[in-house]
Formats: C-alpha cells, structure tokens, sequence
C-alpha cells in the first residue's frame, strides 16, 4: 500500500503506524481487549488485499487507523466496527468459510501482520 501523498494521520497515529508489524499486532491486541471493538472496511462489499495468493481481511484496532487505510483502492470505504463477541463469532466464521486471512493493522505505508483465524482467536482469548 504505498503512497506517494502525504499521510493524513495525526502525530500520535503516525508514531504508532510506524511502529513494526509485531509492536503493532501488540498495540491491537491490548486496544481490543481494552474497547472490546475492531474496525475494517465496506463499500457494498469488505476491503479486500491480496499477497502471495491470498485474500486478506484487514482489522484495525479503532476507527481512526481504519480511516487513514480507505485510500486509493478503498478510497470510497468507510470504517465498520464489529465488537468483540461478533468478530470472534461471526466475522471468524466468515473468514473460514470465504478462505480469508486475517491481515492485522495495515497501515497506509505497510501490509499488517497475516495470521491464520485460529490464532487471532487464541491471541484475543488470551489478552492479559
């Protein structure tokens, strides 16, 4: 996801987006056990990213994170939140069923972190 404009973000989401893929996938985790809520995006149908043959399901830990990743392909994407029981229902059934992966905190600069549904339910049941 690479821009070639200057990234919308606050000083405080920059500081943070800039943080590498394991300090970020820590940051989601400990804000969704802390809000019980992720984020991703829709426009008539989810935003969807692809690597090495897969589709990737993007989760970001608030609505701001979210916000600054709805450019170029999903520029017309807005920010939908699922709480915490749904992802780990719901959204965890959808994502097995339509052979997605989840891909944690994609920032505008960087694909997140690609997991498989398993462990990011394992990791959420676990947040100290």
């Amino acid at each position: 996801m690479g821009l070639s404009m200057r990234s919308p973000l606050t000083d405080e989401l920059n500081k943070i987006t800039t943080l590498s893929r394991l300090r970020r996938y820590q940051y989601f985790m400990k804000e969704v056990a802390i809000n019980k809520e992720v984020w991703t995006l829709y426009k008539g149908h989810w935003a969807i990213n692809y690597a090495s043959g897969y589709q990737l399901f993007p989760l970001w830990p608030n609505e701001s994170f979210a916000l600054a990743c709805a450019i170029q392909n999903w520029q017309q994407f807005k920010p939908i939140k699922f709480s915490l029981d749904i992802l780990l229902t719901d959204v965890i059934e959808m994502l097995d069923k339509h052979l997605l992966f989840p891909c944690i905190f994609d920032t505008p600069f960087e694909q997140g972190s690609v997991i498989n549904t398993q462990l990011l339910k394992d990791d959420l049941l676990n947040v100290p």
